[in-house]
């Protein structure tokens, strides 16, 4: 072959392969190129070969469109991009946290209490504690229960005059190191069984599913409803986002409430959010977050800034301050991401009821 159809080639070559992956449109420029190589074989040195450029017109305009290329390597999104396999599908309704309804799943949902002050509106906090299957305070989490209890009975009397018991139901176990429980607290709830996790390797979250999944998966139980506050200790704040991404699985979605945020994982698929009509017209926040690792390829619907094949990652590109265009969203990823949305006013929202 001359030497100058060999470098032609080459250069059409480089062109249409990018990291040794190749998407439906580079699959269209690699036919193109073994043709080539036939016509070569059995033309000799008088085949007059066009520019590279009228070949990737004829791949799908493949130099003129970067951003179509695909750049992850792994056999897994190379079938998700050519579609021989369909991505996981998930749904979620995070409406029913914050709406009427405070339950999530046929068979209810778990409340988890962490070491951080309730921040929760009190009224979604009956509620959802109300409807809960399962039960449980973290270790300091459990002072912080305590104090909300009492400030939910403090100064409500019986029809007898004295000061009512409380309609809110205990924690059906404590969990952790307990080298935050005061003696007041372990008192409070001295007939509730209190299970040690001392593994230093692990949060008292983390280790609190250890507990908890067996009897999940025994009720058939798979969301999880965390209360949390996002403010004050950063390190704790991310320790949060590492429990999701080591407990929430197929079985396991874990659901991080603030007193105006809920916060959860996507994992690799295409998911669906029904966002509350509410969140739409007053334009709340949302985001999605690259933690850990970067999202090659990024596409979602319904959102006023959307993404198309975009790539996220931290010192790159990553996408806050976003809002709705519609009540379904759709994003589809090639890699976990932090999903977290601006929650309704609650206390807004309990005083328009109230008038």
């Amino acid at each position: 072959m001359p030497s100058r159809a060999k470098h032609i080639i080459s250069n059409f070559m480089s062109s249409i392969r990018i990291n040794g992956t190749r998407c439906r449109k580079m699959a269209a420029g690699a036919a193109i190129k073994n043709a080539l190589f036939k016509l070569l074989r059995g033309a000799g040195t008088t085949l007059a070969l066009p520019d590279c450029s009228s070949f990737c017109r004829q791949a799908g305009s493949i130099c003129r469109h970067p951003r179509n290329y695909c750049t992850k390597t792994t056999i897994g999104f190379r079938q998700q991009m050519d579609h021989t396999i369909p991505p996981k599908e998930y749904k979620w309704t995070p409406g029913n946290l914050i709406s009427d309804n405070f339950k999530l799943g046929s068979n209810g949902h778990v409340c988890i209490v962490l070491n951080r002050q309730i921040q929760v509106p009190p009224h979604v906090v009956k509620l959802l504690w109300k409807n809960a299957t399962l039960r449980c305070a973290v270790d300091g989490g459990s002072n912080h229960l305590k104090n909300f209890i009492i400030s939910q009975t403090d100064g409500k009397k019986s029809s007898n005059g004295e000061t009512a018991a409380s309609d809110i139901e205990p924690p059906d176990l404590i969990t952790g190191d307990f080298d935050s429980i005061t003696e007041d607290t372990i008192e409070y709830f001295k007939g509730i069984p209190k299970i040690s996790t001392p593994d230093q390797d692990a949060t008292d979250f983390t280790k609190a599913f250890a507990v908890l999944q067996p009897v999940m998966v025994q009720r058939k139980v798979k969301d999880v409803v965390v209360f949390h506050d996002c403010s004050g200790r950063l390190d704790q704040v991310m320790a949060n986002l590492n429990t999701l991404f080591k407990v929430q699985k197929e079985n396991c979605n874990v659901y991080l409430l603030s007193g105006d945020s809920i916060t959860w994982l996507l994992r690799p698929g295409k998911h669906t959010i029904q966002v509350p009509v509410d969140l739409v017209t007053s334009q709340r926040w949302c985001s999605l977050i690259p933690v850990g690792r970067t999202a090659h390829n990024v596409t979602t619907q319904g959102l006023k800034w959307n993404l198309y094949h975009a790539q996220l990652e931290f010192g790159g590109m990553v996408s806050t301050s976003n809002t709705y265009s519609t009540e379904f969203v759709q994003v589809e990823t090639d890699s976990n991401l932090i999903w977290s949305m601006g929650a309704y006013d609650f206390e807004e929202k309990l005083r328009s009821i109230i008038k």
